[in-house]
């Protein structure tokens, strides 16, 4: 878990990496994870969410997370459920595009909860995975879990293949 945060100081940025010994690897910028905790402080006990914009390393197992969005208008939320809605990501999507950054998959927050992924963001994130509208044949998957506030945690996996890769903090 990560310490408590003083809404004076930017968080620091993140590293994860797969134990497995697979290249993959996802690094969220300090900008992305200060987003991600605003949007989760605003959010209170609901969950909410939003994606993730960034670019890969020149080999193309590195992802660079540069920004995480804060939920799009039109989303909808509960104590246990989230359904991010896709108003205005076509036109974001495209202005970051001709920036060279792409999108690399989905962050949420499950609100006094653990950070891993329920079954359901396995399934979903499977399934963005064969989505060719998404063009992200390997999309990460960011959690926090706990409160933004206090203390937090975050996970990311990453899903090449049809299957999940767990990733560690570095």
């Amino acid at each position: 878990m990560a310490a408590a945060r003083s809404s004076d100081v930017p968080p620091d940025s993140l590293e994860f990496h797969d134990p497995g010994g697979s290249r993959f690897g996802v690094w969220l910028s300090s900008a992305a994870v200060a987003s991600i905790l605003a949007t989760c402080e605003q959010a209170g006990r609901r969950e909410t969410g939003g994606i993730l914009i960034g670019r890969y390393d020149a080999e193309g197992w590195m992802a660079e997370v540069l920004e995480a969005t804060p939920k799009p208008p039109g989303s909808r939320s509960g104590w246990w459920w989230f359904t991010r809605s896709n108003r205005g990501l076509a036109k974001l999507l495209a202005e970051r595009w001709a920036e060279g950054l792409h999108y690399l998959g989905e962050w949420h927050y499950h609100p006094g909860g653990s950070a891993n992924p329920s079954d359901t963001d396995v399934n979903t994130m499977l399934l963005i995975a064969e989505d060719g509208d998404y063009r992200c044949a390997q999309p990460i998957l960011v959690i926090l879990g706990g409160a933004p506030t206090r203390v937090w945690d975050l996970s990311a996996s990453v899903f090449p293949s049809g299957r999940r890769v767990p990733l560690v903090r570095s």
